[in-house]
């Protein structure tokens, strides 16, 4: 993964979005900005339960996903709700409600794993269609029994509306463009009714020139200057030939055209020309293939990759251009050498994988299965390619023949993949009318949130999200449908002892109904309190919480947990009970996630209370995170925490110069946060003073340890107003190293 810009504070506070609440957000920003290395971080760093998807089988390849098709089953036409079909040729590849429902095949494991997903990203959005996105909110909103946008589900849009649009034919348009107003993914109903946050990331690390970079935002805003325009032009030489050991790769609009200049170069190579087939294996459709499967090279063909070095030696990376130097067929490996004085490797085939998502339920995971592989060198013929191949890389030099763009952004496209207007060469003109941008895309563009109010913005969506926690830990509908769905199966079941067992899973059924009822009642309450008018009362919340906790605890315990445990103990020694068992099983673990999640509210509602510490305890207490261990008499239970080390980052900022606030700034998160997370490294790496006036430091300390024993709270009381919590924490750290 490119190496994150931690003091990048647009791409922290989108991090907090995405981690810290449920917030649906759109990720833009100019190339080169840093988007696909955003993707990569929060798939390193986030705990929530993830699928990845994109609109095309390549950009689901290079997200590490698959395509928004494949995974909710989508048919290929056209998505119009209430649609009136005449069942016909003429419409049957239209699609309302009633014929998507009938074509999307549910299976009971297809619906567990869209219940269970907490965040979904959509990589490329670009090119993502209107229709199409409302037809995967119908899918969710029916398959999550829920109607908000998604069905709840936490969406999070990654790509740049100013590069290549969605496909949709003339014919497709005259009947879609009676329901929208566009095809961009902006446009599908459920999001004009409820929009995403648009956050964008401004810094660009792909270019420097401030000239290149003025002249791209000015291509890509529609407002290129007659003398912007004459510049760009006055990189027009028709009659180039790159000189020999320049690797300049040509980027055009179409195929054709494309291979065309491929098949000549190769052809004008000496020698004879060897044919690497990919291997395919089980399931990976063509539409899929993400390198062609019959490479043709010669000795001397320029090459491009097309993914970057999965070793630690990173010697190559997706766009890098070099030329084929050997081929042993017989070992299966290519040398490829460089001409910017980098060492010649060993290329060897790399394998992709087309993957499913699936939910494993015992685990409350979402897990990748590999449908099939395809195994092929990671590289491509590089005169030429097409400016829609070439959207996420970065060439040194280009011959741009975008003349003729057909499509809104392909200019764009195509000049941004350069570093330097230096290594840029023009084979044809760039007319103005190419030149051009959606007005659409740029009156949705102006939406994005200014960036002096991002931090307030995301503050108060994690105290939303906090209370949205709070709440779904009180709801008790999965569960207990869990229990009912047990209980209907069982009289069709030939199992030993089978009237004994109705019998014990009705009255759990039952005991779970009626803590069922009391919990949607202390919903009710608890939803009035969070959603008053006046200031949040959080004291009061914290009061009810924790006093629902002591009267549902033990009875959670008493009636549902212990009983359960013991009926799988005398039905485990019983013949033909296997299946059942393991269902128990399931539904133990469910009621041991509810269980922890009702245990969590109390660290919840303190933390309100004080307002501290909030985005480090709703990344601890996400519902969703907690895992059961496979004891069947006590919860081994462990809360995933993000696979990032936070308090190292916040460590290495602090290092580097950067006060408590400013990195509070950066990172999206409260002062109280990073004092907790730098509290970890005092006694090693840093003295308490640092974070404490010292007197006020050695009055803390007195206090405690002539309190032995006391908890913060009740030091608190003693020492007053004075001092803040996160004080007294750094104090006890320092008695404690």
């Amino acid at each position: 993964m490119a190496e994150v810009d931690l003091q990048n504070t647009a791409f922290m506070q989108a991090v907090s979005f995405v981690n810290h609440t449920n917030r649906n957000v759109f990720l833009t920003g100019k190339a080169g900005t840093g988007k696909t290395t955003f993707l990569k971080y929060i798939v390193q760093h986030s705990y929530k339960k993830m699928a990845i998807a994109a609109p095309t089988g390549v950009a689901a390849m290079n997200a590490g996903g698959t395509t928004l098709h494949s995974l909710f089953w989508l048919p290929f036409g056209m998505y119009i709700e209430d649609y009136e079909l005449a069942w016909n040729d003429d419409d049957n590849h239209i699609y309302n409600r009633r014929r998507l429902f009938g074509k999307v095949k549910l299976t009971k494991q297809r619906r567990a794993l869209l219940r269970e997903i907490d965040l979904l990203v959509i990589d490329e959005v670009s090119m993502l269609r209107a229709d199409t996105l409302d037809a995967i909110d119908a899918i969710l909103k029916s398959v999550r029994r829920d109607a908000r946008a998604f069905g709840g589900l936490q969406v999070l849009f990654i790509g740049d509306m100013y590069q290549l649009p969605p496909v949709v034919k003339d014919k497709e348009w005259e009947i879609m463009s009676r329901y929208y107003p566009s095809p961009f993914f902006f446009d599908a109903k459920v999001l004009r009714e409820q929009p995403p946050i648009l956050l964008e990331l401004k810094k660009i690390y792909r270019q420097s020139e401030q000239t290149f970079i003025d002249l791209l935002n000015d291509i890509r805003n529609n407002c290129c200057s007659p003398q912007q325009l004459a510049l760009l032009n006055s990189y027009h030489r028709p009659d180039f030939a790159p000189p020999e050991g320049e690797p300049y790769i040509t980027l055009t609009t179409h195929n054709h055209r494309a291979d065309t200049i491929n098949k000549k170069e190769l052809e004008a190579l000496p020698g004879k020309p060897m044919v690497l087939k990919a291997k395919v294996s089980n399931d990976f459709p063509e539409n899929l293939f993400p390198a062609d499967m019959e490479l043709t090279l010669k000795i001397g063909s320029q090459v491009m990759f097309i993914r970057n070095d999965s070793g630690d030696e990173r010697r190559y990376y997706n766009g890098k251009i070099g030329y084929v130097k050997h081929i042993d067929t017989a070992e299966s490996a290519l040398i490829v050498e460089f001409k910017d004085g980098s060492d010649a490797v060993e290329v060897k085939r790399e394998e992709w994988e087309n993957i499913r998502y699936r939910y494993d339920r015992a685990q409350d995971k979402i897990e990748e299965e590999v449908l099939g592989t395809f195994a092929q060198f990671p590289l491509r013929l590089a005169w030429a390619i097409t400016i829609h191949k070439s959207q996420g890389l970065t060439f040194d030099k280009a011959i741009i023949d975008a003349g003729s763009a057909f499509a809104a952004g392909q200019v764009y496209v195509a000049l941004s993949r350069l570093r330097t207007l230096d290594g840029l060469v023009l084979h044809s003109p760039i007319p103005l009318h190419s030149i051009r941008t959606d007005q659409q895309v740029a009156h949705f563009s102006s939406n994005v949130v200014a960036e002096h109010e991002v931090a307030a913005l995301l503050e108060a969506s994690q105290r939303n999200y906090a209370g949205h926690v709070l709440l779904q830990a009180f709801s008790w509908e999965r569960v207990a449908d869990a229990m009912a769905t047990l209980e209907g199966d069982l009289a069709a079941r030939n199992i030993a002892d089978q009237e004994e067992a109705v019998q014990f899973i009705r009255a759990l059924l039952l005991d779970g109904q009626s803590l069922q009822q009391v919990a949607n009642k202390f919903r009710n309450q608890l939803d009035g309190l969070l959603n008053r008018q006046e200031p949040t009362d959080y004291h009061r919340i914290n009061e009810r919480v924790s006093s629902a906790l002591e009267w549902f605890l033990p009875k959670v315990d008493a009636e549902l947990v212990s009983p359960l445990e013991g009926h799988i103990t005398a039905w485990a020694v019983k013949k033909r009970t296997k299946k059942y068992v393991e269902e128990l099983k399931a539904l133990l673990m469910d009621l041991k996630r509810k269980r922890e999640q009702l245990r969590q509210c109390a660290v919840i509602t303190e933390a309100l209370e004080k307002g501290t510490d909030l985005q480090e305890v709703v990344a601890t207490s996400k519902l969703a995170a907690a895992e059961v261990g496979p004891s069947d008499n006590e919860s081994a239970l462990v809360v995933a925490r993000p696979k990032g080390d936070t308090k190292q980052i916040s460590f290495e900022l602090y290092k580097t110069g950067k006060s408590v606030e400013a990195i509070a700034e950066v990172r999206g998160l409260t002062k109280n946060t990073v004092i907790g997370h730098l509290i970890k490294f005092i006694g090693k790496d840093l003295e308490a003073s640092e974070l404490v006036e010292p007197d006020k430091l050695k009055t803390i300390v007195r206090i405690i340890r002539e309190n032995p024993g006391k908890t913060a709270g009740a030091i608190k009381a003693i020492v007053g107003k004075e001092v803040e919590y996160h004080e007294i924490r750094v104090a006890q750290a320092s008695i404690s190293h």
